[in-house]
């Protein structure tokens, strides 16, 4: 469902650029802040504690998926006969 809602809002404004690209008062606009500069003000205007407990449970993640991934089980789903398919090919005579 939240594809489908992304899908259209990057369609819609696709579709207003378009519309809109020699607009010239678009282009006296004063532009938008960076992404950089809005998640900067979001995570400063985080409570402390809030802050280091998505940073811890961050870091738990992140170590739990390169653990799994370097040592942990094998999710492999093939027996050892897949592996190991029969001969094919003309018999010897």
């Amino acid at each position: 469902m939240s594809f489908l809602i992304r899908a259209c809002l990057a369609i819609g404004v696709l579709s207003y650029l378009a519309a809109h690209r020699d607009d010239p008062a678009l282009a006296a606009r004063p532009s938008a802040p960076s992404l950089e500069q809005t998640a900067s003000v979001a995570w400063e205007a985080l409570p402390r504690e809030a802050r280091d407990r998505a940073l811890s449970q961050g870091a738990d993640a992140l170590v739990r998926q390169v653990a799994g991934s370097v040592g942990g089980t094998s999710r492999d789903t093939l027996a050892e006969t897949d592996r190991r398919p029969a001969w094919r090919g003309v018999d010897e005579r």
